[in-house]
């Protein structure tokens, strides 16, 4: 098998790999604030003190994120596989 054939079985192992990461955040999130998690009733500042995001805001940024993460993450996965399919035809 070449090279370009485990390419792209390694592009289609990463597309599941972000399903797989979208997922668990999805069910387990945490929510950090500048790398300090957050939790219910927290409030987030930017650096500049102008804008104020609550863990609330934060969480349903995430929760709308995730079917974003987890599609992109299919197609990449499907289009691995098939350009490794693709190949190995090609080869065989």
């Amino acid at each position: 098998m070449s090279h370009r054939f485990w390419a792209h079985v390694a592009l289609a192992v990463v597309g599941v790999a972000v399903v797989v990461w979208a997922l668990l955040t999805w069910f387990n999130p945490t929510i950090e604030c500048r790398g300090v998690r957050m939790g219910p009733g927290d409030v987030c500042h930017n650096a500049e003190g102008t804008k104020v995001q609550t863990y609330d805001d934060r969480l349903d940024a995430l929760r709308l994120s995730t079917p974003v993460m987890v599609g992109t993450g299919v197609v990449v996965a499907g289009f691995g596989a098939a350009l490794a399919v693709a190949d190995r035809r090609r080869t065989a």
